[in-house]
């Protein structure tokens, strides 16, 4: 991770998984409240997409199930819980290891709006345009 633990990401991480703890925790009360440093299976897609890591359902369902199965053979019991080193090790191995890029974007519209132009050719034989985007 970009920085290790003292790095900017790492800090963030620690922080949306506070906040996490929070909010399933019943982030409208106002009492005291004693958080145990884990967070239900169900709040790991809004903690990766707060990161910047945006998984398909599949990839969610799939992280989900890792955790969960990692101890049923010692406990006999699914887990149900993430505590933030496991969620460390599940963002390091799930995420893309390299973000993408305003200019892979641009690269990529480039690349729809040729394709387009190459097929749809407009009454005259010209190619329709769609001005800079």
């Amino acid at each position: 991770m970009e920085g290790g633990r003292t790095g900017q990401t790492y800090r963030d991480l620690k922080d949306f998984f506070y906040y996490s703890q929070i909010r399933s925790n019943n982030e409208d009360t106002t009492k005291a409240r004693k958080l145990d440093d884990k967070v239900p299976l169900n709040e790991l897609p809004d903690l990766m997409r707060a990161l910047g890591y945006y998984p398909t359902n599949k990839e969610i369902l799939n992280m989900q199930n890792e955790i969960r199965h990692s101890t049923v053979l010692e406990t006999g019991e699914p887990q149900e819980y993430c505590d933030t080193d496991t969620f460390v090790r599940l963002f390091v191995n799930h995420r893309p290891v390299w973000g993408i890029s305003k200019e892979n974007i641009k690269e990529a519209f480039d690349v729809i709006a040729a394709d387009f132009n190459k097929d749809n050719k407009d009454a005259r034989g010209g190619t329709m345009n769609f001005g800079k985007y």
